[in-house]
């Protein structure tokens, strides 16, 4: 009898497109970003991403995000009898806490179950990251067990950085003071950003520009890949609303790295937007 694979779940700002929802087979926990004139926009992959980037750029006030519900964690988790679970960093958002709420709750109604809730420490492009590192896990047909400490040191080593055009999101949300996004906005200074290593970010470069932030980008992940074998590396890139900016930071990776064997480029969902705002680029490798 052939074993049943195991359930990949992920909450919505793991930003896949149709193409890897149907290679990982994968069921989706939405989140939802409101804005302050009232609109909401449920990121279940039918958010028009233009509307959002408008009416945020209208709003004077901060815009929210809302978790997936216990419930829309604890349904999919039913329908299998192993799943794991990926969400955004716990740091940033409450989606890792109802995951393992509902997972609780699933067990102790079906003790039978396997069911583990990751942390990916990172957002977007590094929850796909991971969701395919887990796919490629199972595909090799590695235990449950097996599976969960690997992927937890997948989780450690894992970079993510960001550049955003548009700070203005990340000034509102309290994620850049308003004093360094004002200066960023009168120097023209456009920070490249990225994990702390513990799920929260850190500043980690700065260039006056955005054309002259993605060189710096590319030279810093040129530099983190050093010592890596050739063709050795998977690297996701997210956009936010511009795919030529993308394809240019595509095309000038592979030519600085050769560590990089693949690159996969993602547009950003609602929740993803929400943050880098438009023209913003996320990288996971």
């Amino acid at each position: 009898m052939e074993k049943k694979k195991i359930q990949l779940i992920v909450d919505s700002c793991c930003d896949l497109t149709p193409e890897l929802k149907e290679r990982l087979q994968v069921k989706v926990a939405p989140l939802k970003v409101r804005v302050s004139s009232g609109a909401e926009y449920i990121d279940d992959g039918t958010a028009d991403i233009p509307a959002l980037i408008a009416d945020m750029a209208r709003s004077k006030q901060g815009t929210a995000s809302a978790c997936p519900s216990t419930e829309e964690y604890a349904e999919p988790m039913r329908e299998t009898e192993e799943c794991f679970v990926v969400t955004l960093s716990s740091k940033l958002s409450g989606s890792y806490n109802a995951a393992r709420v509902a997972a609780d709750m699933v067990i102790e109604d079906h003790p039978e179950k396997k069911i583990h809730v990751f942390d990916s420490e990172s957002a977007s492009a590094g929850e796909v990251q991971l969701a395919l590192f887990l796919h490629d896990r199972i595909e090799e047909g590695l235990a449950f067990e097996e599976i969960i400490p690997l992927a937890d040191a997948f989780i450690a080593k894992m970079r993510t950085l960001f550049v955003l055009e548009d700070l203005g999101n990340f000034v509102k949300s309290g994620r850049l003071s308003k004093v360094s996004g004002l200066l960023a906005s009168v120097l023209s200074l456009c920070p490249i950003m990225g994990d702390n290593g513990y799920g929260d970010v850190k500043l980690v470069a700065k260039a006056r520009g955005v054309q002259n932030s993605l060189r710096k980008l590319v030279e810093i992940i040129g530099e983190l890949m050093e010592g890596r074998k050739d063709k050795s590396v998977r690297l996701v890139l997210a956009f936010c609303n511009c795919p030529a900016r993308a394809e240019s930071l595509k095309a000038a990776l592979l030519e600085k790295c050769a560590m990089l064997r693949e690159i996969i480029l993602v547009p950003t969902g609602a929740l993803s937007t929400m943050y880098a705002n438009d023209g913003g680029v996320i990288v996971a490798f």
